[in-house]
């Protein structure tokens, strides 16, 4: 591909992206740029292979913390001490110890994904390709397939769409109704209900979340399907939808009915994507209730007894940008159970999430005969598994 230069209004990242994976896949630098926001992203043979971004907000350290690889107050001062030194950030806590070269690349992958999927949805600005790659100089070097992470890509889109369909916009508010929230509510979403009682906006309630809209956005629409948060200006089911909205509610009943809980989730969420129906938000909570009691003695079997293999390079085609997302924060955590009942994805998502890692080898569960408090071998790599 020779050097390309052209407006994401007319040249869309979704349009564009298949041209540097398809055979034969492009070497060379991506810049996206809107407003004081430019990203640069790096491919080659089919992989992207670096990242670099001008936004605050996606500054490693603060990735590191997010993922609970480094607490907030050590990445600031080794940050400080990284620049005093003249040396890369990244270099810096791997060389320090501070941080597993394992784990710096697991957050440099996270920060790589999550910004090429921001790109996706911008529909303003400037983009340019330049062919030939410059030298990097990375601690470790990025191997992310360019065709999964479209995948994924266009997946987040589709989600986005869902949710701004159901909202009127930006400056939606809220009803509450705090007795529609399940029993035990998360740190999240107790900020969000508070936000939304002093009458804040949707866009006040996504930019709430340290991790970004996307996990605002799916906390947000959990309590919507709950009950506890009803836009104040709904907009109601189409004409010609309200027959088609009954007979799926009679479906949901019928599968919960007959335990199929799951099923029930999903065709409830079916109906709550359409319109804000009373008896959905029911059916609703109530199979979620179900299901997490039935998940509930599978997961807390795993507590204490699972461990995590480093992430094989390249990555497997059949993980997803969430399953590497929840493997990062159960690498940070001493609890299984915790981070799925807190995952904005949901703990029925979290949990097919965590039997996919399971399935693809790289979490596994301790023999029954391994005593409780040994420490985890090293891996035949050099990488001591982290135990949890």
């Amino acid at each position: 591909m020779d050097r390309f230069k052209g407006n994401l209004a007319s040249y869309r990242l979704q349009l564009l992206m298949p041209a540097f994976f398809e055979a034969p896949a492009v070497d060379g630098m991506l810049r996206v740029e809107r407003g004081a926001v430019r990203r640069h992203f790096f491919f080659q043979r089919g992989l992207l292979v670096g990242e670099s971004s001008s936004e605050p907000r996606e500054h490693l350290g603060q990735v590191l913390a997010r993922l609970r690889i480094l607490d907030a107050e050590r990445a600031a001062e080794a940050f400080e001490a990284a620049e005093a030194a003249e040396v890369p950030f990244g270099t810096f806590v791997v060389e320090r110890g501070l941080v597993a070269r394992a784990r710096l690349q697991e957050a440099l992958e996270h920060k790589a994904r999550e910004a090429l999927f921001d790109c996706y949805g911008w529909e303003s600005g400037e983009v340019e390709f330049r062919p030939g790659l410059p030298p990097l100089g990375r601690a470790v070097e990025l191997q992310l397939g360019l065709k999964e992470l479209h995948r994924d890509a266009l997946t987040r889109l589709l989600e986005w769409k869902v949710f701004w369909d159901l909202f009127p916009g930006p400056g939606t508010t809220f009803g509450v109704y705090r007795e529609f929230a399940v029993e035990t509510v998360s740190a999240a979403e107790e900020q969000l209900l508070q936000l939304a009682e002093t009458g804040a906006t949707l866009s006040e309630l996504l930019a709430a979340s340290p991790e970004g809209p996307l996990h605002g956005a799916r906390w947000v629409l959990r309590l919507y399907r709950r009950g506890a948060l009803t836009p104040r200006k709904t907009r109601g089911p189409k004409v010609g939808e309200t027959t088609a909205l009954a007979d799926l509610l009679e479906l949901a009943r019928g599968l919960v009915e007959t335990e199929r809980y799951e099923e029930a989730v999903a065709v409830a969420g079916q109906v709550l994507e359409r319109a804000p129906v009373p008896e959905a938000h029911a059916l609703y909570r109530e199979t979620e209730v179900r299901l997490t009691v039935a998940l509930a003695d599978e997961v807390l079997a795993l507590d204490g007894k699972m461990y995590f293999e480093p992430l094989p390079r390249p990555i497997p085609p059949s993980l997803t940008a969430d399953d590497l997302y929840l493997y990062a924060k159960l690498r940070g955590s001493r609890s299984v159970r915790e981070v799925l009942r807190n995952a904005a994805m949901g703990e029925l998502a979290a949990y097919r999430a965590l039997r996919r890692l399971m399935d693809a080898g790289i979490a596994k569960v301790m023999p029954d005969n391994t005593a409780p408090g040994r420490k985890a071998k090293t891996d035949p790599y050099g990488i001591p598994v982290v135990v949890l």
